[in-house]
């Protein structure tokens, strides 16, 4: 997949869940708890602040932890819907450069997180 570099689509009012490995990845980076974790819906989320997600720095584009981002963050742009199964999120401005080999590849994994947290 081919992001560009200026492209935050995905940050903006994520309802990114949060796997245990991404909560304990973060907190031993020394991130405080309260400052990128919300409950919400049954799961652990990623906590929006100014409608984007915490990790967004608005100014520069950037996520401030790409190197540590949650699992869900690196499988975008798919996306699971309950009534239409796994997707590319349409939000997405790259959602054409995905390859059939990493379309795939990312279904698993979000198969995997899914039945993980119970909701496949």
């Amino acid at each position: 997949m081919k992001c560009s570099p200026e492209c935050y689509e995905c940050c903006i009012e994520t309802e990114m869940i949060l796997t245990t490995q991404d909560i304990y990845r973060l907190l031993n980076l020394g991130i405080p708890w309260n400052s990128f974790v919300e409950y919400r819906d049954g799961h652990y989320r990623l906590k929006n602040v100014d409608k984007h997600c915490v990790f967004l720095d608005p100014t520069s584009g950037k996520c401030l932890i790409y190197n540590f981002r949650p699992l869900g963050c690196r499988i975008y742009p798919i996306i699971y819907d309950r009534d239409k199964g796994f997707l590319i999120d349409e939000r997405c401005p790259a959602k054409d450069t995905i390859s059939v080999r990493e379309y795939n590849s990312k279904i698993q994994v979000l198969a995997k997180l899914l039945r993980d947290i119970g909701e496949l």
